[in-house]
């Protein structure tokens, strides 16, 4: 039965990948600023909608609490 010693193929490693190209510096810090401004606005305006069920005044409906009712009548 051979019990002889199994050879596997050695393991390559993977290339190393090049470094991340750096930026040039064209964003100024204003642009930067006025960004990330606009993306908070814009975060903070995303809960201001009005729902499906209640819109912007809320539920104005009357509720009926004037008649007790029994389940199932």
């Amino acid at each position: 039965m051979g019990g002889g010693k199994s050879y596997s193929p050695q393991a390559v490693s993977a290339p190393v990948p090049p470094d991340p190209p750096v930026e040039s510096g064209g964003d100024t810090e204003a642009v930067r600023k006025a960004r990330d401004n606009e993306r908070k606005a814009q975060l903070a305006a995303l809960g201001r909608n009005s729902t499906i069920i209640s819109g912007t005044l809320g539920d104005t409906s009357q509720p009926n609490v004037a008649v007790k009712q029994l389940l199932g009548q």
